[in-house]
């Protein structure tokens, strides 16, 4: 007789830096846990390698490491290495997404994403065959100026003495769509239509979206608020979904 399995549990870290919160998620794992990074501490290295089985990183590289923008964060050599040394030591690349969030829409931002495009595809043994990129989202106002679309970013007052940087360059998505086609061979890249938490973090583990209980009635292992494909229902690791943690990363988008 066929033994029914449980329904896997699909966890989510979606908030700060679980590096700095070890000890809240350690011992809550589930089937499948997608972490959310910036920082990958040698602590952290080590427990994915032992989790392995059950866990798929986000890691999120801006190429603003060690800036006035995210001065806690490591410079993007310093995470390559320890990607690298990840892999090593035996965490399965296909287990790993490296997200570019945010991507800022101007010069700085352009040169920004040229570096970690050229990192991620032309050194062993990070050549990666996709990237998810996110741009800097802004808002225009009535007098034609445009202000970063996030409110918990523009009510900073640290966000004031940044604005310089922050300029929306008009001409920045034609340069932004020809630098993704001219790696468009080497490398694919999300620009928005992926879930945010889909089958690509299911497939590793031997799982798609869905599921057959004993009654054989079919369920989704993951579901979305409505029908919102960046608005996953998960089990949150994270105590919220929307906390700015210790590293105060200048355009974190959560609040305090």
């Amino acid at each position: 007789m066929e033994i029914i399995k449980p329904k896997p549990i699909v966890s989510y870290w979606a908030s700060g830096d679980p590096c700095l919160k070890i000890q809240i998620w350690r011992n809550k794992l589930t089937e499948v846990n997608v972490f959310n990074t910036k920082t990958l501490t040698d602590e952290f290295i080590q427990i994915c390698i032992l989790e392995k089985h059950r866990i798929f990183l986000h890691v999120n590289i801006t190429g603003m490491g060690r800036t006035t923008f995210e001065p806690a964060i490591p410079t993007v050599r310093q995470t390559f290495f320890q990607i690298k040394k990840l892999i090593s030591l035996g965490f399965p690349q296909k287990q790993i997404l490296i997200l570019v969030n945010p991507v800022l829409p101007n010069e700085n931002g352009l040169n920004a994403l040229k570096l970690l495009l050229r990192v991620f595809t032309e050194f062993k043994p990070l050549r990666l065959r996709f990237v998810r990129l996110s741009v800097l989202y802004y808002r225009q106002l009535e007098n034609n100026n445009f202000v970063v679309g996030n409110n918990n970013i523009l009510k900073r007052d640290s966000t004031k003495l940044i604005m310089l940087y922050l300029t929306n360059n008009q001409g920045f998505f034609k340069d932004y769509y020809k630098l993704i086609e001219d790696y468009q061979s080497i490398i694919s890249v999300d620009k928005g239509d992926e879930y945010l938490i889909g089958i690509r973090e299911l497939l590793p583990f031997g799982f798609k979206n869905e599921w057959i209980d004993s009654d054989c009635k079919r369920h989704k292992l993951i579901t979305y608020e409505n029908n919102n494909r960046f608005k996953p229902v998960l089990n949150l690791l994270s105590n919220s979904s929307a906390v700015r943690c210790a590293n105060r990363c200048l355009l974190c988008p959560h609040k305090y």
